[in-house]
């Protein structure tokens, strides 16, 4: 009878029992195992009345309690399963204490690098990198095509719904500003002195300023260049002109347009221009922007002989700007007005770049052609500027 406890021990653990001897004959899987038939009954033993699994001794128990304790799951895999292999015959009451424990203590996930990788593309905030991490990942882990797909559209649905606020709020603070409100500019300023053979200097001012609106966008600008050259003056130069612009969709616009001049170098005391129409933004990005406008326009010069002149005119206008790098801008800005006696054209090119905060250093070139200017005057008049800028 000494042998039926362990034989037991071992039923309870799923393990077959060992021959009792070298001699012994197989049993026959369909009888039931002789060791564990009741002599009386001539059937199997009742569970209840097989001695259960030996207790696991104190010092493994007080182990497997701290590595629980700790919290570290590599320590509770060490632990148990070093603990399996020296009580083999405790092994229901570790797995039960495994089992318990897991229930409220789960394995952590192992690492998942391509879920890593996009979660990292989508902290970044980069719509860009999401897509393209997005992309590689399911072409890596086809089998997470699923999940990969959840992720972006969660990413995208929230991006779209940050946008939205933001647009809101936008439009919201612009409906409410007042006139004299969200005005930006620059003012610029250069000046010029020449010794020698050639004795000149000159002075070139300016003031740029705009303000974007709900519906409205207003420009104005004014600009004067002045210089001496050997006791005359070569260059006196001035514009005023203000445009505002009513926004009927996100690129067509309305335009008026009032501009006054006076260069009495190419013979007028003052020439001022009305006019009216429609333009579009073919390009209205962060990195370019390019707009188109045409019009009628009334047309009124003084000419510096006395003769006075006005017609009603065409314009057509473009206005391009593109940022080459973070510190450099070119913008240009040009304009033609044809007319039955006279047709003139302006250009303006400027190149920027940006020196410190809001200071910049700006070289632009102009040009000024006229059909039919006044006699003695020459019908193409350039002028370049060296200027520094400040932006507020």
């Amino acid at each position: 009878m000494t042998a039926l406890p362990r034989l037991a021990a071992l039923g309870l653990l799923g393990l077959s029992a060992p021959p009792v001897c070298a001699a012994q004959e197989a049993v026959d899987p369909a009888q039931p195992n002789p060791a564990l038939v009741d002599p009386v009954l001539m059937g199997p033993i009742p569970t209840m009345l097989v001695p259960p699994d030996p207790p696991l001794p104190g010092a493994v128990r007080a182990m497997i309690d701290a590595a629980f304790a700790s919290g570290e799951d590599a320590d509770v895999e060490a632990v148990v399963r070093y603990a399996r292999m020296a009580n083999p015959a405790s092994l229901g009451e570790l797995n039960a204490l495994i089992a318990y424990h897991r229930s409220a203590n789960p394995l952590a996930a192992p690492p998942d690098p391509v879920s890593e990788m996009l979660a990292a593309a989508i902290a970044s905030g980069k719509d860009g990198d999401v897509e393209a991490v997005a992309k590689l990942a399911k072409e890596t882990s086809p089998d997470q095509a699923a999940e990969i797909d959840a992720r972006v559209l969660a990413y995208r649905t929230e991006r779209q719904r940050v946008r939205d606020e933001a647009a809101a709020a936008a439009r919201a603070k612009l409906a409410a500003a007042k006139f004299w409100q969200n005005w930006k500019g620059e003012g610029q300023i250069g000046a010029s002195l020449a010794t020698g053979n050639t004795r000149s200097k000159g002075l070139s001012a300016g003031l740029a300023m705009t303000r974007k609106g709900l519906e409205w966008d207003y420009r104005f600008r004014a600009q004067a260049d002045y210089q001496r050259t050997n006791g005359r003056t070569s260059v006196e130069r001035f514009i005023v002109e203000a445009e505002p612009q009513y926004k009927f969709s996100d690129r067509g616009f309305a335009y008026g347009l009032a501009r006054w001049e006076q260069d009495r170098i190419l013979g007028y005391d003052a020439r001022w221009n009305l006019s009216a129409g429609f333009g579009y933004k073919l390009l209205d990005g962060k990195a370019m922007t390019l707009s188109l406008k045409g019009g009628p326009t009334w047309r009124q010069t003084d000419f510096t002989s006395g003769r006075n002149e006005s017609e009603i005119n065409g314009l057509a206008g473009l206005d391009f700007g593109w940022q080459l790098s973070p510190v450099l801008r070119l913008t240009q800005v040009a304009s033609t007005i044809v007319g039955e006696r006279n047709t003139t054209a302006s250009s303006l090119t400027a190149l920027s770049a940006k020196l410190t905060g809001a200071l910049s250093a700006r070289v632009a070139y102009s040009a000024e052609i006229d059909s039919n200017p006044p006699p003695g005057i020459e019908k193409v008049d350039t002028l370049t500027r060296f200027t520094l800028v400040y932006g507020f």
